[in-house]
């Protein structure tokens, strides 16, 4: 048994899956199968079985991984202590929504990062099923998944299934997003019938299940329906700006964003349905100090937000 051998099962235990492991530890899947076999030939005890979902731990699998994982740990700490000129490593990876409280959140989170540091980061923007699956997988440490709260029971329990927990974020209900020059954008409030004929820019795969406005009222009927799917963010805030009459609709946003991109925030008495933002990982996943400053610094950044 070598150090080699427990940060290959540990990378195993943490992805759940063999081929995404050999991926990370830039080795074949083969050769990692086999490192496998001869530790559990050696220690006398199958580590894991296979599962519809990859792999998992054996109850005496999780009890090899505990002790593996403390030695691992009391290793990387005993290599910071005496390799002084050993450059920081900070290492940070999360799956989010397609929000600007968040990238605003991660953008103020990223700045308290010390420059002299090594940095190996991954921001994705995806919808709800892309985050839950890039945690479970293990290709994010944490994750931020939107729902709307009459979806929060399938969420929840999809959510378990898959040895996740789960902490709230924020609550908030819909709003228009338009540019300032907008023919509504002097309206205090908008009725969703006002929106009859103007463009509507769409998040193409934020939804899920996908449920546009119109279906959650038979009341809710355009008679000249324009819609335009964008997936890429940045596009987005382009034609709101540069399409005349174009609006979307988004979770509450930042002011000093608006002010920043000439755009403003209105409310629509439709817009009545309670979402909410949580934060997920897996269940034996402990919060870093960089990823409890991270959900802290999200959480302030939705207290600043209009249009909630």
């Amino acid at each position: 048994m070598n150090l080699q051998q427990l940060r290959y099962v540990a990378e195993v235990e943490r992805t759940g899956s063999i081929s995404r492991a050999a991926k990370n530890l830039y080795m074949g899947q083969p050769n990692l199968s086999k490192a496998i076999k001869e530790l559990e030939s050696e220690i006398r005890i199958t580590i894991f079985k296979r599962t519809a979902r990859g792999v998992e731990p054996t109850p005496m699998g999780q009890q090899f991984l505990s002790y593996a994982k403390t030695i691992l740990s009391q290793m990387d700490e005993l290599e910071s202590l005496y390799k002084q000129d050993a450059p920081k490593q900070f290492k940070f990876s999360v799956s989010v929504p397609r929000a600007t409280y968040i990238t605003m959140a991660f953008t103020s989170f990223m700045q308290k990062v010390s420059a002299d540091v090594n940095m190996e980061v991954s921001f994705k923007e995806t919808n709800a099923a892309g985050a839950v699956s890039d945690v479970a997988g293990g290709e994010s440490e944490i994750g931020i998944v939107r729902y709307q709260v009459s979806y929060e029971e399938y969420f929840l329990s999809h959510i378990k299934s898959l040895k996740l927990r789960y902490e709230p974020v924020r609550e908030f209900r819909m709003c228009l997003l338009m540019a300032d020059s907008h023919p509504l954008a002097h309206a205090s409030e908008i009725p969703y019938h006002a929106l009859d004929g103007y463009i509507e820019l769409v998040q193409g795969d934020i939804q899920a299940p996908p449920l546009s406005f119109s279906q959650i009222s038979r009341s809710a009927v355009m008679e000249k329906k324009k819609r335009i799917y964008v997936y890429d963010r940045g596009s987005q805030m382009t034609l709101l700006k540069e399409i005349a009459g174009s609006y979307m609709w988004v979770s509450p946003i930042p002011f000093r964003f608006l002010v920043q991109n000439g755009l403003v925030t209105k409310e629509c008495p439709m817009a009545d349905k309670l979402n909410k933002d949580i934060l997920i990982c897996r269940e034996d996943h402990v919060l870093t100090a960089a990823e409890r400053d991270f959900a802290d610094t999200v959480r302030a950044a939705a207290n600043e937000s209009v249009g909630s």
